[in-house]
């Protein structure tokens, strides 16, 4: 079986060793900052997988991220995003406390709150290492020029979707009879690894209980500001598909 830091430097293809510091980086100067973990349990092996976890969500996210100082009991600052994490479910806050820290002076704390999620998020992908190990090749694929050349009538391969007419699953001829539609607009966004904290279970979709990644992607309008969002995907019939179960339908 694979360890957990292990585990994660596979999946997610995070090129950091065990060993590192507990340190990621922010801001468009890839600032430096120490993570301090708020349960002191945590095994060294775990701190190293959120940490290499944390380096992914702001990789690309967190080059908007500021810090900010203050006086508020034992936080002394916080780490400012423009929006929340679109790596994460909504049910899940990134951290953003900044507290004293004896080694580096400032250190971004890690609720336990958190890391118990992360714990068992770690749990999930040990067990469901096949499911994930897809996860990550089709983020891959869809992040490459091979996805933006897609044929229209290889398009019902990658996508999911209800007809709102039937509430049955949309007809493979439909989607291709669409594709003109959805290609550019996949196409537009640009997408990003995602986080193992991603994967979550809905009742939303084609079965009773339906297992989805929430993978980030970020766009750019006319504004010139780049815009970021998760954006849903569906494990299916032993495949990951896009699918906008109660968003877009035909």
């Amino acid at each position: 079986m694979k360890t957990k830091s292990v585990l994660v430097a596979a999946m997610l293809c995070a090129c950091y060793c065990a060993g590192q510091s507990n340190i990621v980086y922010y801001g468009v100067h890839s600032n430096a900052i120490s993570l301090a973990f708020a349960d002191t349990n945590l095994s060294e092996s775990a701190q190293s997988a959120i940490t290499a976890d944390l380096r992914i969500c702001l990789s690309e996210w967190g080059k908007r991220s500021e810090l900010y100082m203050r006086n508020k009991g034992e936080s002394i600052g916080y780490l400012y995003n423009f929006k929340s994490s679109p790596h994460y479910p909504e049910d899940i806050s990134f951290p953003r406390e900044i507290v004293s820290n004896g080694v580096s002076g400032l250190a971004l704390q890690i609720p336990k709150a958190l890391s118990d999620a992360y714990t068992n998020a770690f749990a999930f992908a040990d067990a469901n290492s096949n499911i994930v190990a897809a996860a990550y090749e089709f983020v891959a694929f869809i992040s490459s020029s091979n996805f933006v050349s897609l044929s229209s009538n290889a398009l019902p391969n990658y996508i999911l979707f209800k007809n709102k007419y039937s509430e049955t699953i949309t007809e493979s001829n439909e989607i291709v009879r669409l594709a003109s539609q959805i290609i550019p607009g996949l196409c537009y966004q640009t997408f990003y690894t995602p986080s193992v904290l991603g994967f979550y279970y809905s009742p939303e979709g084609p079965s009773a209980s339906n297992l989805w990644l929430n993978i980030p992607s970020s766009t750019h309008p006319a504004t010139n500001t780049t815009e970021w969002a998760g954006y849903p995907v569906l494990w299916h019939n032993g495949k990951w598909v896009f699918c906008s179960w109660n968003e877009w339908v035909p």
